[in-house]
């Protein structure tokens, strides 16, 4: 009796083993991907001729894929970027950054900021030979403004004592004379719904005081230039 049980139980055994080996396994699918460029650009405002835009070479992004929150893959500045990277079906994003945006947002007091070069492009990747072709754009991420004081100024106003105090999200900035002549960037993140502020301080010939505010109307991703105009 007993060696009919075990012979019953080594015949369970068996079957459960002869059904394990029979799943199937099933197969990743694969496709290419192609980063056929990756570029950088800059959209200006009220853009004087004389002054140079901000300009940043592809060859400086960082580049990286991502599959939701994690990343696949990272090409530091310099590094090649492959002709085509195999990656399983599914949707990624690609990003380009320069080294600027992963410290913006650490600017003291003073700090005149960087341009900030940030992009991202989601794609999907298909089970196929064919490579999807993907470009990637690194824009301005953050903005940079620039002064102008017009001749008037100087016909009833003199350098000393002449300065124009900035302050937004907790970083002032203050640009002398000598700054707002050497037609200087200064560069912050725009939060929406807060507009930054300056305020021009100087005196004329007799030592008298002058100081008016402004709130400056600008945009990310774009360069500006506010002129300071002055009635006689």
């Amino acid at each position: 009796m007993k060696r009919n049980i075990l012979y019953w139980l080594f015949g369970i055994f068996l079957l459960a083993g002869c059904q394990q080996e029979e799943l199937p396994v099933m197969e990743e699918a694969y496709g290419y991907l192609s980063l056929r460029s990756v570029v950088a650009d800059v959209e200006n405002v009220n853009h004087s001729s004389s002054r140079a835009l901000p300009a940043i070479d592809a060859e400086e992004l960082y580049v990286e894929i991502w599959e939701g929150e994690k990343k696949l893959l990272e090409m530091k500045p310099g590094e090649e970027i492959p002709e085509l990277v195999k990656l399983p079906v599914g949707t990624y994003v690609a990003k380009a950054y320069n080294a600027a945006y992963t410290a913006f947002q650490t600017l003291e007091d003073g700090d005149l900021g960087t341009p900030v070069f940030y992009g991202e492009k989601e794609f999907v990747i298909m089970e196929s030979e064919v490579p999807e072709v993907v470009t990637v754009e690194a824009s301005l991420y953050n903005f940079g403004i620039s002064f102008v004081l017009d001749e008037v100024f100087d016909q009833y106003f003199v350098s000393e004592g002449t300065a124009l105090d900035i302050a937004y999200n907790g970083r002032t900035v203050v640009l002398d004379y000598a700054q707002l002549a050497g037609e200087t960037y200064v560069y912050f993140y725009l939060e929406e719904g807060n507009m930054p502020v300056c305020t021009l301080t100087s005196q004329n010939a007799d030592g008298e005081k002058f100081s008016r505010d402004y709130t400056l109307k600008v945009e990310n991703g774009k360069c500006n230039i506010l002129t300071f105009k002055f009635a006689e």
